[in-house]
């Protein structure tokens, strides 16, 4: 018996075929043991609660992505807040707060938003920056009841993300002792995805520069009401703009005229971010390297909270495709009869989607640890790279999985344009994701709280693509020899009399590179961690198959690389497309129990592409030997190009869509 029967305990596994061989049916029981990996144990005692908050009729899929859509989001706000009670500030409650937005960007993504902002940006930061200060006790006290909903103001769209840029100023008033807040030109004007619902009290975390004394005295947060039932505030005006269908949220921009803030909503962190004062002015913030590193462990929150989204939209939208090829048989004149999942172009996206999915869950669980360590340069490096990655493979996920349930992938019903729109959309929010891969390779090659990975001791080293120590081995080498290609480039720039910057420009792609490199070399060792873990014993095998899936793929997307640094010979990149089709064969049997241990709550995302069989009507026929009634329940949606011989070429086989396939 060869290591590959033996792996999954015994004989290869049954694998539906074109030929008609016969699909294992039902799950290997294997799903147990697999849920606890997916989330933390505190998770399960939110359940019920979870449900009767998010499973009435006030969630059922809404059409209407005008004002109505943002009044429906902010009664679902107001009805999520009221459920809280007393624990409305879920900044301070973690295990809770995770969940709630796990479930919330299930069930509406525009509602996840509103949550997100209003309690891990708007609330958060506001206690995160007034400590020990006192601060704008009465906004915080209306923002932790829920009489009002949060904002977050800083990107201004004219200053593209960067912060540096800001130019909304607060002048400070010494004879008031207050700041007055105005917005000196149309490209300083704020945009937030959460300001433009009409009639709702809102108070907005705004940036702006702190001018005092005729001086700009560096970057600034305040807490601000913008708004009130009637509409906004005196010398506030907010202008909505045009949203996307996919994800209707309450978008617009803000300008201020004047608007007076007391000194006590000046969030001033205490006395650790800023210098002595002078004379009358306000003390001027700083900018040491402390204090940087002070300001990015403020917003780790949303890199927390982003993870989750990202990772609870990538299992839902995989657990939909895989039971809706499970249950969806083709009609093709070469496989009439056959689940789609019997075809091998749906089994490479699909468990390549289940195989992310599960990684995703793994960052996040990590990522949502009951405390946070103490920070450090590399450790916040570690979790904004993260962030990133979950959002790469997220969005990867969502748009394979979409493609792989052909028109089902554009219903709104089913989920996938919405979630794929969130998920975009994180490539922006809470920091720059171009910005962040930039900021993290400069710092590796200053040695920043880093020092590249060291070479394998000599000797013999392993060639099995299916060994995890084979897979560490080949993304440090990769991670290693980018390293040593960039600081020999900018030091050979350097010497030449390049200037720093255009040293940097002509190698930014490299750049970029290395800092991929690095979190794929993070990314690795965190699953690593998971799959040597106790808690995987009983389901190390497939995990480990599942995770040579995807460490397959990067492989195949970075075999120039692995090449030319001689890590990889020709027949190794040749034959990975074999070693992915071998793993397909033995995941295949164990697909709806990989499903089931995910643990997505279909209660929640009612998506029809599983909760309808489309195949009901064939089995209907051939039990009474004819054809179904017109409207027997689950009837396959008519082809919209119309039949063949209408004017139209008849269609493909059905299950062969194209998709995107791994190397």
């Amino acid at each position: 018996m060869s290591a590959e029967e033996t792996r999954h305990g015994g004989r290869l596994p049954d694998v539906p075929s074109a030929s008609g061989a016969p699909e294992r049916s039902g799950t290997t029981g294997q799903a147990e043991n697999l849920a606890p990996l997916v989330r933390r144990p505190a998770y399960d005692a939110f359940l019920p609660w979870l449900r009767e908050v998010f499973t009435g009729p006030l969630f059922d899929v809404s059409g209407d992505v005008g004002e109505g859509r943002h009044a429906l989001t902010h009664r679902r706000l107001r009805h999520v807040n009221d459920h809280l009670g007393r624990d409305a500030e879920l900044w301070r409650h973690r295990d809770r707060l995770f969940a709630v937005l796990e479930w919330a960007v299930l069930a509406d993504p525009p509602l996840f938003y509103a949550l997100f902002i209003h309690h891990c940006q708007t609330v958060g930061l506001i206690r995160s920056l007034s400590r020990g200060d006192g601060g704008p006790e009465d906004e915080l006290r209306n923002l932790v009841s829920g009489r009002a909903v949060g904002a977050l103001l800083t990107t201004e769209p004219g200053h593209g993300n960067s912060n540096n840029a800001i130019r909304t100023e607060a002048v400070y008033d010494p004879v008031r002792h207050e700041f007055v807040l105005r917005t000196p030109g149309p490209a300083a004007a704020k945009f937030s995805s959460t300001v433009a619902g009409p009639g709702v009290p809102q108070t907005a975390v705004v940036s702006a520069r702190l001018v005092a004394g005729g001086r700009d005295r560096g970057l600034g947060f305040f807490a601000v009401p913008i708004s009130d039932g009637h509409g906004p505030r005196a010398g506030v005006r907010i202008t909505p703009r045009p949203l996307a269908a996919a994800l209707p949220t309450a978008g617009g921009t803000v300008v201020f005229d004047g608007v007076r803030v007391p000194f006590r909503n000046w969030l001033r962190d205490g006395a650790s971010l800023f210098a002595e004062q002078e004379d009358d002015d306000p003390p001027a913030p700083s900018a040491s390297p402390a204090d940087r590193l002070r300001m990015a462990t403020v917003i780790l929150p949303a890199w927390e909270a982003a993870t989750v989204a990202l990772a609870a939209v990538a299992r839902a939208s995989t657990a939909i495709a895989v039971r809706h090829a499970h249950r969806h048989r083709t009609t093709g004149r070469h496989a009439a009869g056959l689940p789609l999942i019997a075809h091998r172009n749906q089994q490479l996206v699909l468990f390549a989607s289940l195989a992310g999915a599960y990684i995703l869950s793994f960052v996040a669980r990590t990522m949502t640890a009951p405390a946070q360590p103490e920070p450090t340069a590399g450790g916040l490096r570690t979790a904004y790279l993260l962030k990133i990655a979950a959002t790469r493979l997220a969005e990867r996920i969502v748009m394979r999985t979409r493609t792989a349930c052909g028109v089902h992938g554009f219903l709104e019903e089913n989920r996938f344009l919405s979630y794929q729109v969130l998920v975009h959309s994180f490539h922006s929010t809470a920091a720059d994701s171009q910005v962040m891969l930039l900021e993290a390779a400069h710092s590796l090659v200053q040695g920043a709280d880093y020092t590249p990975p060291a070479p394998p001791p000599p000797g013999g080293t392993s060639r099995d693509l299916s060994d995890p120590d084979t897979w560490t081995r080949l993304a440090e080498a990769r991670e290693r020899a980018l390293h040593r290609e960039l600081t020999t480039a900018l030091r050979e720039a350097e010497e030449s009399g390049r200037s720093a910057f255009d040293a940097w420009n002509d190698h930014i792609d490299l750049a970029q590179e290395l800092a991929e490199a690095h979190t794929a070399t993070t990314l690795l060792a965190l699953v690593r961690r998971q799959l040597d873990s106790p808690e995987c014993e009983d389901v190390r095998a497939l995990l480990r198959d599942l995770c040579g899936l995807y460490v397959l793929e990067e492989l195949g997307e970075h075999a120039g690389r692995y090449l030319t640094e001689g890590l990889l010979l020709p027949d190794e990149v040749r034959g990975l497309r074999e070693r992915v089709h071998r793993i397909c064969a033995r995941l295949a049997p164990h697909a709806l129990d990989l499903v089931e241990g995910l643990r997505v709550p279909h209660e929640v995302v009612r998506a029809p592409a599983v909760s309808v069989r489309p195949d009901a009507h064939s089995d209907a026929r051939a039990e009474a030997g004819g054809d179904a009634p017109e409207d027997a329940p689950g009837q396959d949606l008519p082809d919209p190009a119309g039949p063949p011989g209408a004017g139209h070429p008849a269609p493909p086989p059905s299950g062969t869509t194209t998709a995107p396939t791994p190397t």
